[in-house]
């Protein structure tokens, strides 16, 4: 406490000093006491103030009443037999020393927390002290107190440049917190995915396996089976998934600026390049570079590709030197890499180097089990978008999707129930709310023009009844009926044992 008020009185002088144009140095020492009274620390008096200038010699009284410290000590403690004004004893030694511009040292004669009527210093400069002067300088740190000061400030500094690393850590802890957020979206987004029919559960398997390994990893099928989600989850999976998850559509670029988007390029590499820019490869860092549609890369790219992914460094674009990468690379494509690799358009060390685990996603048609389930989820995220209260699909309806080939597979589905639930008149959709190339009977009925309606449900509560292992209630859940209805329309087909 005495050390404090010391500083701090040495500060408000130094202070006051270069802005104040006093006539004297007791003049400042009086606007001290001042200073005091307005910041609500103590109202002090000063009884007694003299200062010879050739001799240096200072000698001061004064009377603090209503010590704000003093009344605090007595009562947290009681009363003391010592006063206890030490913050106040400090300050006043600092600034009398910064206006005199020489020692000078305060001690409190008596205290309120002794039972006084009021708190009394007397102040001296160094040499007035006698023998006690070695005691107040060991009690007060240093003759120079002005360096104190002055360490005090260089603490302070430091304090703030620590502060501001702290703040640059919480924004980096804020932004790593945004991350996992989005991560605990897609963990849940993955749990909601629609994945019944053995083939998708197959694929999701071989994703987790894969997903905690280095491995590069290829994912083929065709567009909108949903590749990405599956890419996605390997990065969520892996130990990676902290790192930036960032995503190239291969197809959408230039061979030019493919080859600057992967690799960077120098200023002055070719004309525009007014700065250097980091390459994918660069700004992935520790995290999973996913190159989607790779089966669109010109040649010249593929080599360069093949190269950073065997000696895992790349070059920026007008470059003289190479720089290490860390990046997992996951790829995606629709095409067949086996045709395009035997037809010569892409090359085969390139392919069996992206194709160390090859993950096939199959398509809409191949999963038809899986597209009840999709029907309804795909109906109540549509019908909440629009605010429109459709919740159910119509047999006839359900036996025309699930009967159309989906060329555009999930994706084309997501439409075609979004126009469905849009133009819906009432809480059901029916067949003639649905696309037109799903609803004419000869895309549905061209499979086998034998199948009516009623074989067509036998054949979807099969397909429930074997996706849950026999469980009706989770089967009657996928075909949005109930229990009974399930139990009473089993009876009916036969399909009871």
């Amino acid at each position: 406490m005495l050390r404090f008020g010391y500083a701090d009185g040495y500060h408000d002088a130094v202070s006051l000093r270069e802005r104040s144009k006093w006539a004297s140095p007791l003049e400042g020492v009086r606007a001290g006491v001042a200073l005091h009274r307005l910041e609500g620390i103590v109202r002090g008096d000063i009884i007694k103030l003299e200062h010879d200038a050739t001799s240096g010699r200072f000698d001061e009284e004064v009377v603090w009443h209503d010590s704000y410290v003093a009344e605090q000590h007595v009562h947290h403690d009681g009363k003391s037999d010592a006063p206890q004004c030490w913050s106040l004893v400090g300050y006043a030694s600092g600034y009398a020393s910064a206006c005199l511009g020489r020692e000078i040292y305060f001690r409190e004669t008596e205290c309120l927390a002794q039972g006084a009527q009021q708190c009394s210093a007397i102040g001296k400069d160094a040499e007035s002290w006698g023998d006690a002067l070695e005691a107040l300088r060991f009690d007060f740190q240093g003759a120079d107190l002005g360096q104190e000061v002055e360490r005090l400030r260089e603490a302070v500094h430091r304090r703030l440049q620590e502060l501001d690393r702290r703040e640059r850590h919480v924004a980096k802890r804020e932004r790593e917190l945004n991350l996992l957020r989005e991560r605990v979206a897609r963990h849940a987004a993955a749990k909601h995915f629609i994945a019944g029919s053995a083939a998708m559960q197959d694929v999701l398997e071989l994703a987790a396996r894969v997903a905690p390994l280095d491995t590069t990893v290829l994912v083929c099928g065709e567009s909108g089976t949903g590749k990405e989600f599956i890419v996605r989850l390997i990065h969520d999976q892996s130990p990676r998934a902290g790192g930036p998850f960032v995503s190239l559509n291969c197809a959408a670029l230039t061979e030019t600026l493919l080859e600057s988007e992967l690799f960077g390029h120098v200023r002055g590499a070719f004309t525009g390049a007014v700065r250097d820019k980091a390459g994918l490869f660069e700004v992935a860092g520790n995290g999973t570079l996913f190159l989607d549609e790779i089966g669109e890369v010109a040649p010249t790219v593929q080599a360069k590709l093949l190269r950073a992914l065997q000696e895992r460094e790349i070059r920026r674009v007008g470059a003289e030197r190479n720089v290490k990468i860390n990046a997992r690379v996951v790829a995606a494509t629709n095409r067949d890499l086996r045709a395009a690799v035997g037809a010569g358009t892409f090359r085969e060390d390139l392919y069996f180097r992206l194709g160390a685990f090859v993950i096939t996603v199959p398509p809409l048609r191949e999963r038809r089990e899986d597209i009840p389930p999709l029907v309804h989820d795909l109906m109540r995220q549509a019908a909440a978008r629009v605010k429109k209260d459709v919740k159910t699909v119509s047999a006839d309806a359900m036996t025309a999707l699930m009967h159309y080939s989906w060329p555009g597979n999930v994706r084309e589905l997501e439409h075609a129930i979004e126009r469905a639930v849009i133009v819906a008149r009432g809480t059901s959709i029916k067949v003639r709310e649905l696309p037109p190339e799903v609803s004419q009977k000869t895309q549905w009925h061209s499979t086998d023009d034998s199948l009516d309606l009623h074989s067509q449900e036998r054949a979807m509560i099969e397909r429930a009844l074997e996706c849950f292992r026999g469980n009706r209630r989770q089967a009657a859940d996928a075909l949005k009926i109930s229990t009974v209805t399930l139990w009473r329309k089993m009876k009916k087909y036969g399909l009871v044992a």
